[in-house]
């Protein structure tokens, strides 16, 4: 897979656009990564993904 898909929350899914059974992903502790794809997935504070936003306008 590509880049990794920052989330502002603690459990995101992932199926591959249907490509393998849904499953869920804890990231509690800031990371984690999908058992049949290998995408990543990384958590991020709520702050730095609003600045983020505002210096892309």
């Amino acid at each position: 897979m590509g880049d990794t898909i920052k989330s502002t929350d603690n459990i995101v899914s992932c199926s591959n656009n249907g490509q393998h059974p849904l499953i869920y992903i804890n990231l509690k502790s800031g990371t984690g990564r999908c058992q049949y794809c290998g995408q990543k997935f990384e958590k991020v504070s709520l702050e730095s993904h609003a600045a983020k936003q505002a210096s892309n306008a």
